[in-house]
């Protein structure tokens, strides 16, 4: 590190291994504490600490090693930052550092959000009260995340809660099988480790030099109903589609305005998810501009807006962040035609963009199904402190976990898990439009796009 970043962390207040009593509110078998001095015993003796950043500048003292080794997005130096400083709920950072012979060897980064924690059964969301939460972003470790650093690591996450410092701790979205999730559910004692965590898959696209090899990996009856979807589109004899796409900081205003106008529609609108034109998103999005990461694809018919796709290209992958269509044009397949052009031009390095991945994030859905080629699993975990509240929260959790996985395996018997999604998604999508300002009109599309520009920064 830089000598004025070794300053800076060194006059942190310093947290010794072994010393700190509170260690071990975990109970063993026999119901001994379980102190972090029990690591030592497997380390060498060289001097090691941990320093907690607390503060922005701390924040900035660790932008060296921070950086050394790529990683998602959600851990990304600015990105994170952006969100500490910008986001109401969060109240400060909290990044934890495991330092050996002085230096950095790994780091958990985390912030310190006051909120209201909901609990989901289905669609329906329980709501806690509102508490102090220590959230541990996506892809949270950077540096060396041996097993041993990393138990080290979430040993401090457990001292954090035993001292007060926090109601409860969130490590958002850790794959299956990893050092961190099996120790995030292993070193926490019975009151204070997570109940039945849910599992999400994750899909990846590896994307290929060509489309067809996409249209290869399909099975006959998709690949078909795909491009006939497309081909019924682009036979629309009033409007031609086309794709835009938006990356400058200039252009914000424009994409903001023409995906409102489809989002508040949907049925993401209805379960408060998704694209909304507020000040956090305008942030986030304004971050993406800056940093050159924004692509933000809207697909015309016309010069009516039907279908949006907003991500970030970050590191030769595009993560995907919003994406919705209009419901009127749902015989369309506006979304799926949209999807299928962006990935052709990420294909053919449309723009002079190098997309070697893309990122579909957490969920489950047709087309991540259709176009995926890697996927895994991944559970957001929780960590509940000794205290009252944390003792409340862990009794939230645990009961709204027992009731959504009973319903699951009732309704997955049944097999009417998609046709209520269906019927869920249709209310929410209706009482969205109910609510929205718009003319509802059906689709009357017109020729003439001359409000739109052709090409922005991208098209």
């Amino acid at each position: 590190m830089a000598n004025a970043s070794q300053e800076a962390a060194a006059s942190q207040p310093k947290i010794k291994l072994g010393v700190d009593s509170s260690a071990g509110w975990r109970k063993g078998d026999q119901g001994e504490p379980f102190p972090l001095k029990f690591l030592n015993m497997h380390l060498d003796r060289r001097e090691i600490d941990i320093r907690v950043a607390r503060s922005i500048s701390e924040v900035e003292a660790l932008r060296e090693p921070w950086m050394r080794r790529p990683g998602h997005r959600d851990s990304d130096i600015d990105f994170y930052l952006m969100i500490v400083q910008s986001y109401p709920e969060v109240s400060r950072p909290h990044v934890i550092a495991f330092y050996r012979n002085n230096q950095p060897e790994a780091i958990l980064i985390g912030r310190m959000e006051e909120k209201k924690i909901s609990f989901p059964v289905g669609y329906l969301r329980a709501s806690g009260p509102k508490c102090h939460c220590l959230t541990f972003v996506y892809d949270a470790i950077h540096g060396n995340a041996s097993p041993e650093n990393i138990q080290i690591l979430v040993h401090e996450v457990i001292n954090c809660l035993s001292r007060g410092e926090a109601d409860v701790a969130l490590l958002e979205f850790v794959p299956l099988g990893s050092d961190l999730h099996r120790l995030a559910l292993e070193l926490p004692g019975r009151l204070g480790r997570d109940t039945l965590p849910a599992s999400q898959k994750h899909d990846i696209l590896e994307v290929p030099d060509s489309i067809d090899e996409i249209y290869r990996n399909m099975s006959h009856g998709r690949r078909k109903h795909i491009k006939a979807s497309i081909r019924k589109l682009q036979s629309i004899p009033t409007g031609t589609p086309r794709v835009v796409c938006y990356g400058n900081e200039s252009e914000l205003d424009l994409l903001f305005a023409d995906a409102e106008e489809i989002a508040k529609k949907t049925y993401q609108r209805g379960l408060g998810a998704g694209f909304a034109a507020t000040p956090d998103v305008r942030k986030r999005l304004g971050l993406a501009a800056q940093k050159g990461w924004l692509r933000g694809y809207v697909l015309y018919i016309g010069d009516r807006p039907c279908a949006f796709w907003i991500g970030m290209l970050y590191e030769k992958t595009f993560v995907s962040e919003y994406l919705g269509y209009d419901p009127e044009f749902r015989q369309y397949s506006p979304g799926m035609f949209l999807i299928m052009n962006v990935i052709e031009g990420f294909c053919a390095q449309k723009n002079g963009d190098i997309v070697k991945e893309l990122d579909f994030g957490l969920g489950h859905a047709e087309y991540k199904a259709a176009l995926c080629t890697k996927v895994w699993l991944e559970s957001s975990l929780y960590i509940f402190s000794p205290r009252p509240k944390g003792l409340i929260l862990k009794a939230m959790r645990t009961s709204t976990r027992i009731v959504d996985e009973g319903l699951r395996t009732v309704l997955a018997k049944t097999s009417l898990v998609p046709k209520l999604k269906r019927a869920w998604r249709d209310r929410l999508a209706k009482r969205a439009r109910n609510a929205s300002n718009s003319d509802n009109r059906k689709p009357n599309i017109s020729a003439n796009s001359s409000s739109r520009p052709d090409n922005p920064s991208k098209s």
